[in-house]
């Protein structure tokens, strides 16, 4: 999970997986519905995706 706080906007563009944004006030709704647990090939993509600057370049 990552969290933004305060953004004035926020745009995801060809995001491989695809996430998903989530209103603050929708964030429990959504989530109890969802998977808990990631396969550790999952957990690695999402970890190197997160670690990579490009990923956060705007």
């Amino acid at each position: 999970m990552i969290s933004v706080v305060h953004a004035v906007k926020l745009t995801v563009k060809n995001a491989d997986p695809p996430v998903l944004v989530v209103a603050v006030e929708d964030l429990d709704r959504i989530l109890s519905g969802l998977t808990p647990t990631l396969e550790p090939a999952q957990i690695a993509h999402i970890y190197g995706a997160a670690r990579d600057a490009r990923t956060w370049a705007a």
